[in-house]
């Protein structure tokens, strides 16, 4: 399950820097994450929750980082890299719900995916 879940979490990150599809994979990217995350932790209808859950954990980690900084960066009256320190801290609170909600839909639809499969066979 921890490795489904890191293997997840690192599919998002990994998809942020690459130019190439930037506007198509970052948007999608806690889907396609929590999709092949899903599918090497073999994620069934009783743990797609708790894979969710553990991978927007694992996000959960540098979100608070970031917000924890950014509150720091606002008392000092200091940019974020660049940032207003309100926007950073707006934005890491958003990325929680969202990744969560991406990451259990693309781990469902692996899970349907591989049930189908297996039932066909």
């Amino acid at each position: 399950m921890i490795k489904g879940a890191l293997t997840s979490v690192i599919l998002m990150f990994v998809f942020i820097p690459i130019p190439v599809v930037h506007f198509v994979a970052v948007p999608l990217s806690p889907f396609i994450g929590g999709f092949i995350g899903g599918g090497i932790a073999k994620a069934d209808k009783e743990k797609i929750i708790v894979f969710s859950l553990l991978t927007t954990g694992i996000t959960f980690i540098p979100c608070a980082i970031l917000v924890i900084y950014s509150l720091i960066q606002k008392i000092n009256n200091v940019e974020v890299l660049g940032i207003n320190p309100t926007l950073a801290i707006i934005v890491s609170i958003i990325l929680i719900p969202y990744t969560w909600f991406g990451n259990i839909v693309g781990a469902l639809i692996s899970y349907v995916i591989r049930s189908k499969d297996e039932s066909s066979s």
